[in-house]
């Protein structure tokens, strides 16, 4: 009986100890490979351009109206860059109520005959390239693919929305 004992105390100091580790020590991901602190960032505004490319980046000193103009800064996952912008984007993975005409959309630059697809791999996400564009066509969504400014076809599992900044609380803010 001791020794059921003595199993059952050394697990529970373990589930203890692990349970003191930080949750980013166990950063979650979604099927982007996308962890829940990263933000999409580009130096550049997104407009009338077809596309622009957008970064994979963590929130260094998060965006104030007062203290920094509205910018964040952010280091570049893929290269470890820090730079600070206005362009910063959380987002998560959409849903087909999302794929509506006109809505902002981020996408996993991997073209393939059946449209750009999803990263298949965490390194090929976070080390990849991924782009912003407008969603123009819905009309193959039935067959899984929806077609966005520029005429690129993107299969729907490789698309990301955006999540609006009054549901984005920063890391730090109030």
């Amino acid at each position: 009986m001791k020794k059921k004992t003595d199993i059952f105390k050394a697990v529970s100091i373990f589930a203890l100890y692990l349970s003191l580790f930080s949750t980013g020590a166990f950063a979650e991901e979604d099927d982007h490979y996308i962890q829940p602190d990263d933000y999409f960032v580009s130096r550049e505004e997104y407009n009338d351009q077809t596309y622009i490319n957008v970064y994979i980046a963590k929130e260094m000193t998060p965006a104030s109206a007062t203290k920094t103009k509205g910018e964040g800064e952010f280091l570049q996952v893929t290269d470890g860059k820090k730079y600070w912008t206005k362009n910063f984007y959380m987002t998560r993975l959409a849903t087909d109520k999302d794929l509506k005409l006109g809505v902002k959309v981020i996408m996993f630059d991997m073209g393939t005959e059946d449209g750009y697809r999803a990263p298949e791999s965490k390194e090929e996400a976070r080390t990849g390239s991924w782009f912003m564009a407008k969603i123009t066509d819905t009309s193959d969504l039935f067959k899984g693919i929806i077609t966005v400014s520029g005429g690129y076809k993107i299969q729907k599992n490789n698309i990301r929305v955006i999540v609006p900044k009054a549901t984005v609380t920063p890391k730090g803010g109030k």
